[in-house]
């Protein structure tokens, strides 16, 4: 039986319904890491050994990777041992900014705050990547308000433009490839019931996108659109791991 370790950073981020269905259909057994039960002190991460796992995946969540947290600290040495080791990582929102802070880059603030269905721009390297390769349609759900830097010797894979609280637009980084480990500054994992689950849970998040957007527009667009789009982003994503998973090796 292969083991995957599952770190959690919030209770309402989950690894999603279809992904864990994959996984098992391919003969994993799942090692969850849940940070948020030791909030508000964040002072406990107690992973298995590397050894004893065949992947890790990490997850989003409310806090920052630069807050000075113990289990955060923890994580980023666990995840630079892992990526130094060729452990395959398969990192989403906080998870991705762990990865790049653990490989050296670094994470500030965008300058402004995406919740909902925002297009990529696929670089070259994206479109040819065997993993990366698999979206096709270049529209994602995100919720995040920093962005990360690319380390050095990984590949960039897809960017996009954020609309500042100031009114100007900025282009950040979404995404990027280092060996056989993945960084997504968005949702692969997000389904529709859980993307419900978020307009409510993280409902204040929608006042972080600045003056330009009306929190109430903002919430029934989000459900609306992701509601038509969910097939396609679970078809695309699900074709996403699939090849994650060959690549890896797994």
């Amino acid at each position: 039986m292969k083991r995957a370790l599952i770190i959690r950073h919030h209770e309402a981020e989950t690894m999603g319904a279809y992904f864990r269905a994959i996984l098992e259909g391919r003969g994993f057994q799942f090692v969850e890491c849940n940070i948020f039960e030791s909030a508000p002190e964040y002072d406990r991460f107690d992973p298995p050994p590397l050894g004893d796992l065949d992947l890790v995946m990490a997850f989003g969540g409310p806090m920052s990777v630069n807050d000075d947290l113990p289990a955060l600290h923890a994580e980023r040495e666990y995840m630079r041992e892992a990526l130094a080791v060729g452990k395959p990582v398969f990192g989403v929102c906080l998870g991705a900014q762990m990865m790049a802070t653990a490989l050296g880059g670094r994470v500030e603030p965008s300058g402004g705050y995406q919740f909902g269905l925002r297009k990529i721009h696929v670089t070259a390297e994206g479109d040819a990547d065997p993993v990366f390769g698999a979206v096709t349609t270049p529209l994602v759900p995100t919720l995040h308000g920093e962005c990360f830097t690319i380390p050095d010797r990984a590949i960039k894979l897809a960017e996009a433009h954020i609309l500042c609280r100031d009114g100007r637009y900025r282009r950040i980084n979404m995404a990027f490839r280092y060996g056989p480990s993945y960084a997504f500054q968005f949702e692969p994992q997000l389904t529709l019931d859980e993307l419900r689950v978020w307009d409510r849970v993280f409902s204040g998040d929608y006042n972080l996108m600045g003056d330009a957007f009306v929190p109430r527009e903002e919430s029934a667009r989000n459900l609306r659109e992701f509601t038509k789009f969910a097939p396609e982003h679970q078809r695309q994503m699900a074709a996403l791991l699939e090849a994650f998973i060959l690549n890896a090796g797994l």
